[in-house]
């Protein structure tokens, strides 16, 4: 099975030892993402629903530079720092997806730093 690692520098890419997103033959798998500013990675946003706005276009530009689209989605993760913010989260996702939705997990995570939602995501790039 082929495996490629393409980096997108119009997304925030990881401060650590793994790739923003990895293919592995049909499937992309989006690393944790969050609400970083490109260039400062300083966080945008002040809510959660902010935040995961900012989260999203930038998990669509990722999924642009590899072929794909939100519709190419099947498994996404949402983590919230505070578990309470999972209606407002909730809200904006739904802007997102359409029917049938892609899977999900969502966590209260409890993050250590100020960012208040994280997202990964698995895309099938297939037929």
């Amino acid at each position: 099975m082929p495996i490629s690692v393409n980096i997108t520098p119009d997304a925030p890419s990881g401060a650590g030892p793994y790739s923003q997103a990895v293919r592995a033959g049909d499937f992309l798998f989006l690393s944790g993402i969050g609400s970083l500013d490109v260039e400062t990675h300083e966080i945008q946003g002040t809510t959660a629903a902010e935040q995961l706005r900012v989260t999203m276009e930038h998990i669509k530009i990722i999924l642009a530079a590899h072929g794909a689209t939100l519709e190419n989605v099947v498994k996404m993760g949402l983590y919230l720092q505070n578990p309470e913010d999972y209606e407002e989260a909730n809200a904006v996702y739904a802007e997102y997806f359409t029917a049938p939705y892609p899977a999900r997990l969502s966590v209260g995570a409890g993050q250590v730093w100020e960012m208040k939602v994280k997202l990964d995501c698995i895309a099938y790039l297939g037929d």
